[in-house]
């Protein structure tokens, strides 16, 4: 590990050094942005090696200020020549910007900022060999198929680990750095009785090898695919739905840029001018937290430097705030919540989420069915992508079971939901204590008090 942890650090600090020298004195500031990359992912098809990739991005990123105006540029190539070129041409790129009084850059914190504790970095990354890594996929695609015979095909049973170093410095004196691994597998599996077919997916993943379960990511693919085997049409109905914990989480990613500060200067935000308005049931609290250990998103610094936090954004349904980087913290005249997202030295920041999750509740999924009775318990939601992030308004298919006296009783389908997103999370019946990420969006499964899904 750490020869691979030093061969991800090399350069940076020749890289960095040199750009601080060719800057000094000719900007009024600046911000460096170095990141480094390397990933290795294997893909299994008829239990044997279908692909194995290898991966690898290092570079830097400059943005500059001067005379009001933002200049950006990048380079993978670390030679002195071609920084002296990065430099000359931000600069000269910065003349051709909009003045802005905005544009800012942020201050060390206070406390220094710890690169540790967080349980985002795996200290065996790197231990494990190529062939190691091809038998985890196949082991995958083997879990899906062995569980039960109605599972005919398997199609895309992948395995990758990466290792990601980050450094920020920039001229109002922060200097800091982050270390993060990342393991998943996911598959997709096939199910197959009486002429018809059904696709079930399942993903895990988590900074720490063993937060990776091959068994479980097959079976719940395979379970995914045969619970939905002879899934009936019905008509339209109005009920109590059960939504689960990973629709739920598409749900709320729906939801996600309502809470960014530029949606809502830029007047895309279903939420824009409703702090301290209650927007949904008091029973829906939203976080977005930077410092979750072992999130997926988890640092102890955003994308320009600036402490990551926990922001509370709906309390018990009322919206509290949004979320900032340094930029739209000032036009706000507020402070950064440690929002700015940046994935690679080759982007600028922007404002995103974090690890942006639903406070779970108590019940688990069997006493949210107790609660229901009868209703519709959906498990998948197509089109969630087309939902209207400024209205919140959508119109999307639907599938899942039928549940009667607590228990499901047969898979459904061809069902069309309509309705409002703030409508949607107003109408809360119970919040699950099943919470689930998929990624860095995590939800448990919610109970709500009625929707109406249009059927044959």
């Amino acid at each position: 590990m750490a020869d691979k942890g030093s061969r991800l650090e090399a350069g940076s600090e020749e890289a960095i050094g040199a750009l601080v020298k060719l800057l000094a004195g000719g900007v009024d500031s600046y911000e460096i942005f170095f990141s480094s990359d390397f990933g290795v992912g294997a893909e299994s098809r008829e239990e044997t090696v279908d692909a194995l990739k290898v991966s690898s991005n290092k570079g830097v990123g400059l943005r500059v200020i001067k005379n009001g105006r933002l200049g950006f540029g990048f380079t993978s190539v670390l030679t002195g020549e071609a920084l002296t070129e990065l430099v000359a041409n931000t600069v000269d790129g910065s003349v051709e910007a909009s003045s802005d009084e905005f544009l800012t850059f942020p201050s060390p914190p206070e406390a220094p900022m710890e690169d540790r504790g967080t349980g985002v970095f795996d200290e065996t990354f790197g231990t494990s060999t190529e062939e190691e890594k091809i038998q985890k996929a196949i082991d995958i695609e083997r879990s899906a198929r062995g569980c039960s015979p109605r599972i005919r095909r398997v199609r895309k049973a992948s395995y990758s680990e990466s290792i990601k170093f980050i450094r920020v410095v920039n001229s109002r004196g922060v200097d800091c750095t982050h270390r993060a691994t990342y393991f998943s597998g996911s598959v997709t599996a096939i199910a197959e009785e009486d002429g018809a077919s059904e696709v079930g997916w399942e993903v895990g993943m988590g900074h720490k090898k063993n937060e990776v379960d091959t068994a479980r990511i097959g079976e719940g693919a395979a379970r995914n695919a045969v619970r939905m085997l002879g899934a009936r049409r019905i008509k339209t109905v109005r009920c109590p739905a059960l939504i689960e914990n990973t629709v739920v989480c598409e749900l709320l990613e729906a939801l996600s840029g309502s809470f960014l500060a530029d949606n809502v200067h830029k007047g895309k935000s279903m939420l824009k001018d409703r702090v301290g308005a209650k927007v949904a049931s008091v029973k829906l609290n939203v976080i977005d937290d930077g410092t979750l250990p072992g999130g997926w998103a988890t640092s102890p610094f955003d994308g320009e430097g600036s402490p990551r936090g926990r922001t509370t954004l709906l309390k018990e349904g009322v919206l509290t705030g949004y979320l900032y980087d340094s930029y739209w913290a000032g036009r706000f005249a507020v402070k950064s919540t440690g929002n700015a997202s940046r994935s690679r030295y080759n982007s600028m920041p922007s404002v995103g989420i974090s690890n942006l999750y639903i406070e779970e509740g108590e019940k688990g999924i069997e006493e949210l069915f107790r609660k229901m009775g009868s209703g519709l318990f959906i498990t998948e939601l197509m089109g969630v992508h087309t939902i209207n992030t400024v209205t919140g308004d959508f119109s999307v298919g639907a599938s899942g079971l039928w549940v009667e006296d607590a228990a499901p009783r047969y898979p459904v389908r061809g069902m069309a939901v309509a309705g409002n997103l703030l409508g949607l999370f107003s109408s809360i019946e119970e919040v699950g204590g099943d919470m689930r990420f998929i990624g860095s969006i995590g939800s448990p499964s919610i109970l709500f008090k009625e929707i109406e899904a249009s059927g044959s």
